[in-house]
């Protein structure tokens, strides 16, 4: 039987490999977003924001600088980046924020060295695909809907991604 030592602290800073991933994703928003220059630099800013967050472990700052990559990602839209690097910016950034809230959630719950690397693994693929998903159907709207306004459409399914996942945090039973 062990004692419990007051001096024996849990880390609760947010898991690395969630972190990584999250970082990743970040990055390729930015690269997503380089043929438009304001929208890289945007971008550029969230991934520097989310890295602090992830740093501190601030949820809120994790949220503000994937925010920045989706808005960067938009903003790309309005300028020179084609459809596809949009919606492939758009997915990035909400996959970092995804990744981003599973490693400060994860670090504050269990703590930093408990082994988490599976679940990890298994969220950031089922993740990773959602956003392919998202990519794909949106993409295929696009290239299916003729005649239409083109950014209006992916603006569109933007604000309709943002709200879904609003809606799937407020149901979120851990809460």
């Amino acid at each position: 039987m062990s004692l419990w030592d007051p001096d024996d602290r849990i880390d609760r800073s947010p898991t690395l490999l969630s972190s990584a991933l999250a970082l990743a994703a970040g990055v390729f928003a930015v690269t997503a977003n380089v043929g438009a220059p304001v929208a890289a630099l945007i971008c550029v800013l969230g991934v520097l924001a989310l890295s602090a967050g992830l740093l501190d472990g601030r949820q809120v700052v994790v949220t503000a600088g994937t925010g920045l990559l989706v808005l960067g990602s938009v903003v790309g839209g309005t300028q020179s980046v084609p459809v596809l690097a949009t919606l492939v910016g758009v997915a990035a950034g909400l996959l970092a924020f995804d990744l981003g809230s599973t490693a400060v959630s994860l670090g504050d719950q269990l703590g930093r060295e408990t082994d988490t690397t599976q679940v990890e693994l298994v969220h950031a693929t089922a993740s990773t695909l959602v956003g392919g998903a998202f990519v794909g159907a949106g993409f295929a709207i696009r290239e299916t809907v003729s005649g239409g306004q083109p950014l209006s459409g992916v603006l569109g399914l933007v604000a309709a991604v943002l709200l879904l996942i609003a809606a799937l945090r407020r149901a979120d039973p851990v809460r």
